[in-house]
């Protein structure tokens, strides 16, 4: 019953101070479901990625104890089937073609039988590029090696004679890892290099050609993704006991590889780095939305010591007191929470992907946060002073007043030891490289080095302690001699106000500059982010748009013109690509022409240690026999700038390897197009000279509209029959994995959920920080008024203490915001690779967030100000 009276009489009396409160409970619901929805969706999305990324999820393979006919019934049984293939494999000893260029041999080769509709069922599998679309189909690299095109004869070689057969089209196998892996050993183990020569014949075909050789048989599975687990480690655990099902009930007549699983288990891989994220920018908004809460309540802790003191003085038990206190807690954890929801919805609705739905156990556990947030905020206070080491009387604890002293943090000197420990962990770990990604080599797992987190977890309080702590001293020694001493003013008496409040200025301040702070390093970690991705993927690509040559194709760099004049381009530049031997290695070697390859290549100065992109280029360009290696080659074979390097390259009609004279310019460590080990760069006239080839292997072109160039060059190229293929940064970032697997992460969800979040919060601490201490002030501004104080003297006060508040949370903020992004930076560039030369600073959005906060101060200084210092009979009455 005295509970229902106390919280009548709340909201009777004032209803203001707990929609305040109930506002801040609000915030961490929507915050705490929101998050939950993003690392919901994100690993959903990585899984629906991950299964949509296998051309065929199963090859199970009949063993030779196995049927395959009763293999294949059983197949069809496994749930979730939706289609399945036959498909043949044989080892033949060679490959023949004779033509104008003379005749032509391969090694050993494989025959595979496939039916005609099985590049329709399975397309990621197979890609047509020449002629048929059915019947016999080279390899593009079988079909360079014996410079085959559709309708040349070729024979094919076995034990049992020669088979001729007449090439009706040319394919690429862009999952040939796959279609030739060791089927029954673990991912990884095993790995062999895929070969290089493969045709593709029908099954009445393949039974004629292959005689008596031995054949492997495999069935290929595609399965309804539909019904998948949304998480990545659920869905994994699904289709592997699908497997071990499968295998058992065959009982050793087959063999399963399992491309379907081990996608579902990178996938897994990479939900470790969206947890990562959460780590990095959701745990720091998820502690700064509890400390909002807690500033909130806080605020009026002064007044609610006084009110615990007068029920101790009517004689009120400590039991009492704390149920009446839970009652309030609970209705305000009630309202908060009844906000909270619908403001997740629209916040999931405004920041994340179509479909993104508000999962039951995060909203249950925002919930159950903000109620346990209430009962500590509202509750601890009360704790604290029945069982705290202060024992003054009651009567002295209703009538003192406000506290001006420091908290015990900083009396312990705590800020200064988390500094300490953060400056400490930080130069430890940065040593070493500072790492928060490890991928060990021989490992096939990446593992998160979480100690690298301990420096950006002990800045967090360390600088909002200091913050609070400058703030205070820096209050604390407030005088008039500064202030403007015109009529009505006092300016002595102003600074002695804010002297009084400093704890209360500082409080404000700390959690002002802690909701900055997060703002300006989510939004500086997600803008460097983005950048880096779409650096990872322009590197993959290697330009806005690159039109790729299929293997063979003899196209010259004069076919660069005829790109240019395609609408949207704004320059074309061609890159040779060749393998070359640098001793027994065979490496990637790319051509450019050094004096204009920048209009197009994303290039950085980080790309070429010890010097600038401009510098190195101009010396390539300036040796004309100048190659740019990787640090892996000159540790390897010991070079130095200026060393001879003789490379093997095919040269001459027979595409021979013969040696060609280079010699050292400098180090690279990325190229566009280049894979992440060893390669070399080199220029593209003096290859062409000393092979006797200008061939290139794709065209790089810069566009401001990537996709409506590649939309328009695939147009052109789609009545031709060069086989070649155009790629663009906008298609291709979905598809394109950066070395550690997050270039793949879709980080703008979480970055508007952050930085919209960020802006809230940092009104909150602001706006409701000023407001509660309006209101708690209220006594002393109506008793201004009575006094005959104008508005806009009682406005000098407020505004006081509002601009020093500001002033001290947008510094500290501006600090704060710098040093954790700083040390986020660090921690992405053991992420990406290449790291990132620098941080990017999203000045717009920061500018956007300081123009807010500073007219919500303003309107909260002005308006309500104003309208709780009335001084009517109802005010003057309720005194």
């Amino acid at each position: 019953m005295r509970t229902s009276r106390w919280l009548t009489g709340l909201v009777r009396r004032r209803p203001f101070e707990l929609l305040v409160a109930a506002v801040s409970i609000m915030l961490t619901v929507a915050f705490v479901a929101s998050l939950g929805a993003f690392v919901t969706q994100s690993h959903a999305a990585l899984t629906v990625r991950a299964a949509a990324s296998v051309p065929v999820d199963w090859q199970v393979q009949v063993t030779p104890q196995g049927d395959p006919a009763a293999v294949e019934r059983q197949v069809r049984k496994v749930p979730g089937v939706r289609v399945v293939e036959d498909i043949a494999f044989a080892r033949v000893d060679a490959l023949q073609s004779s033509g104008p260029q003379g005749s032509r041999s391969t090694g050993a080769a494989y025959v595979v039988a496939v039916s005609p509709a099985y590049a329709t069922t399975f397309p990621g599998e197979v890609r047509h590029l020449l002629g048929s679309t059915s019947g016999t189909m080279l390899f593009q690299q079988t079909a360079a090696n014996l410079a085959a095109e559709p309708g040349a004869r070729i024979s094919v070689r076995t034990a049992s004679g020669a088979k001729s057969l007449t090439v009706d089209g040319v394919v690429d196998l862009p999952a040939e890892d796959s279609l030739f892996q060791v089927v029954g050993l673990a991912p990884g183990a095993g790995v062999s290099a895929p070969p290089d020569n493969v045709v593709l014949v029908t099954p009445e075909v393949f039974r004629s050609v292959v005689g008596r050789t031995p054949v492997v048989h495999q069935i290929h599975v595609g399965f309804a993704h539909g019904g998948l687990p949304a998480d990545p480690q659920a869905a994994t655990v699904a289709v592997q006991g699908r497997a071990n099902h499968f295998q058992a009930a065959v009982a050793g007549g087959a063999l399963v590889g399992d491309n379907l699983g081990t996608a579902l288990s990178q996938a897994l891989e990479d939900a470790r780095y969206a947890n990562l994220l959460f780590l990095l920018l959701g745990l720091p908004g998820l502690a700064l939305s509890a400390v909002v809460a807690a500033l909130v309540v806080s605020l009026r802790s002064d007044r609610r010591r006084r009110e615990v003191a007068l029920l101790r003085l009517r004689g009120a038990t400590l039991s009492q007191i704390l149920r009446v206190l839970a009652g309030e807690a609970l209705v305000v954890a009630f309202i908060g929470g009844l906000l909270g929801v619908p403001l997740s919805l629209l916040a999931i609705r405004l920041a994340l992907p179509a479909g993104t739905t508000l999962s039951l156990g995060w909203m249950a556990s925002a919930i159950a946060g903000g109620v346990v947030l209430a009962l500590a905020t509202q509750t601890g206070p009360v704790v604290a002073l029945a069982f705290g080491r202060d024992r003054t009387g009651v009567a002295a604890e209703a009538s003192r007043g406000q506290r001006t002293g420091s908290p015990w943090a900083l009396r312990a000197g705590l800020d200064v030891i988390l500094l300490a420990g953060a400056a400490l962990s930080f130069a430890l770990t940065s040593r070493s490289g500072y790492q928060v990604v490890l991928a060990p080599e021989g490992i096939p797992q990446t593992q998160i080095n979480y100690g690298a987190l301990v420096g950006p977890a002990l800045a967090w309080p360390g600088l909002a302690l200091l913050v609070w702590r400058l703030t205070a001293w820096t209050t604390g020694r407030r005088t008039g001699r500064w202030s403007r001493a015109g009529a009505g003013a006092a300016p002595e008496l102003e600074a002695a106000a804010l002297r009084h409040r400093r704890r209360v200025v500082a409080r404000g301040a700390a959690g002002l500059a802690v909701a900055l702070g997060l703002a300006v390093s989510t939004a500086t970690f997600t803008a460097t982010y983005d950048a880096q991705a779409r650096l990872d993927v322009a590197l993959t690509v290697g330009s806005d748009v690159a039109v790729v040559e299929p293997p063979g194709a003899t196209v010259g760099p004069d076919a660069a013109a005829g790109i240019a004049r395609t609408a949207g381009v704004d320059a074309v530049e061609p890159l040779q690509h060749r393998f070359g031997y640098v001793g027994p290695d065979l490496q990637d070697l790319f051509g450019v022409n050094a004096s204009s390859f920048a209009r197009v290549g994303p290039l950085q100065d980080a790309f070429v240690p010890g010097s600038t992109i401009t510098k190195t280029l101009a010396a390539l360009q300036a040796r004309p026999d100048g190659v740019l290696l990787s640090a892996e080659t000159l540790h390897d074979y010991q070079l130095h700038p200026g060393d001879l390097i003789r490379i093997r390259l095919q040269s001459g009609r027979n595409r021979a390897y013969r040696p060609v004279d280079f010699h050292v310019v400098g180090q690279v460590t990325e190229w566009p197009t280049a894979p992440k080990d060893s390669f070399i760069v080199a220029n593209a006239s003096y290859i062409a000279q000393r092979t006797g080839s200008d061939a290139v292997g794709t065209f790089l072109v810069s566009s401001k509209s990537p996709a409506a160039t590649a939309a328009a060059l695939r147009a052109n190229l789609a009545g031709t029959t060069s086989g070649a293929r155009v790629q663009d940064i906008s298609s291709a970032g979905s598809h394109v994995t950066s070395a550690s697997g997050l270039a793949g992460t879709d980080l703008s969800g979480l970055s508007r959920l952050e930085l919209g979040f960020g802006v809230l919060l940092a009104l909150a601490c602001s706006g409701l920080a000023l407001l509660g201490g309006i209101l708690e002030r209220r006594r002393a501004l109506v008793l201004l008024a009575a006094l005959g104080a104008t508005p806009r003297q009682r406005g000098r006060f407020l505004a006081g203490e509002a601009r020093a508040m500001v002033v001290a949370g947008v510094l500290g903020g501006a600090v704060t915001g710098a040093t954790i992004a700083y040390m986020l930076v660090k921690v992405l560039t053991g992420i990406f690779d290449p790291a990132p030369a620098s941080a990017t600073v999203p000045w717009g959005y920061l500018a956007l967030l300081l123009g807010v906060v500073a007219f919500v101060t303003a309107t909260v200084v002005s308006g309500v100000g104003r309208l709780v210092a009335r001084a009517g009979p109802s005010q003057l009455r309720d005194l």
